[in-house]
């Protein structure tokens, strides 16, 4: 039986299922902020993660010619966090800095210490920073590592920590937020429509994860997802849109974040996606 979206999009947990302990990354705006609210909406507890928990993020943009750097946006983990709240569940934020490998472990022991054990993640959080979207000769090779590193190797820290709960729990599920140039070659170069290297080879690398995990730990009851949002606004694509004139086009982030929440909500429909790429726009359509 496939679970459907009530008339205000929230997917209901199966009964047998009870709320879950939920480790989202990146949740301070967009896809991760929007999925911390659909899934407390349906009465999960949540660990929250972001750079920092307190005040707005100084944009560090994705390119060495971003002409947003260090622009200022709105909106911390901690606000969030107090939204989540409001509907009845347990939050903790804790900061998570995806290139200090030793932050990313204090994240998951701080998740453990708190909860006691964690059954799922979503995977969202992503490395900030000029390299995302220069081209090759802009492009040092440490920062190609460091952007690697944040995005494949970052979520790997995560479960050597938690999978041990995660499997004892008996529905464990991961769900790594994809991206189309994980396996798509572009039309344009960067900067000029395209993505850079240093994207396409970290999330690439990222996307392996699912497929495999979901391969070893199955028979343990464990799901693991690539969701692809799509294409979807952003703040920095907002902001460059007001200096432009420009009309910020893509789809709003609540539509991943209800996805996301409909595959953890682990219908017959959703178990039988794991290991593969879900695209996000698919599933509101099908649920609807």
């Amino acid at each position: 039986m496939q679970y459907m979206a009530n008339a205000h999009g929230d997917i209901p947990p199966r009964a047998h299922d009870g709320p879950r302990a939920i480790l989202v990354t990146g949740a301070s705006r967009g896809i991760g902020r929007a999925t911390a609210l659909a899934l407390a909406a349906q009465g999960h507890n949540l660990i929250l993660t972001a750079r920092s928990v307190d005040g707005g993020l100084q944009y560090q943009g994705t390119s060495i010619h971003d002409d947003l750097i260090g622009e200022i946006f709105s909106g911390s983990v901690n606000e969030v966090a107090e939204q989540c709240r409001s509907h009845g569940v347990r939050v903790e934020t804790v900061a998570m800095n995806l290139t200090d490998e030793s932050s990313v472990q204090a994240a998951a022991e701080h998740a453990l210490t708190k909860f006691g054990s964690v059954d799922t993640i979503v995977s969202n959080a992503i490395y900030q920073g000029p390299g995302i979207n220069d081209r090759f000769d802009d492009l040092p090779i440490d920062t190609l590592r460091r952007v690697i590193e944040a995005d494949a190797v970052a979520p790997l820290v995560l479960l050597k920590t938690l999978l041990p709960s995660m499997l004892a729990s008996g529905r464990g599920v991961y769900v790594h937020v994809t991206s189309g140039t994980a396996t798509l070659v572009p039309r344009y170069p960067a900067g000029q429509g395209g993505w850079g290297l240093a994207y396409a080879m970290a999330k690439g690398s990222a996307h392996r994860i699912a497929g495999i995990l979901q391969v070893e730990y199955q028979q343990h009851g464990f799901r693991a997802h690539n969701l692809n949002p799509g294409h979807v606004t952003t703040d920095a694509m907002i902001a460059r849109s007001q200096k432009t004139g420009q009309v910020a086009t893509g789809q709003s982030p609540e539509i991943a974040a209800h996805a996301i929440a409909w595959l953890i909500a682990g219908s017959d429909a959703a178990i039988a996606l794991g290991g593969q790429e879900s695209i996000a726009r698919d599933i509101a359509r099908d649920a609807m």
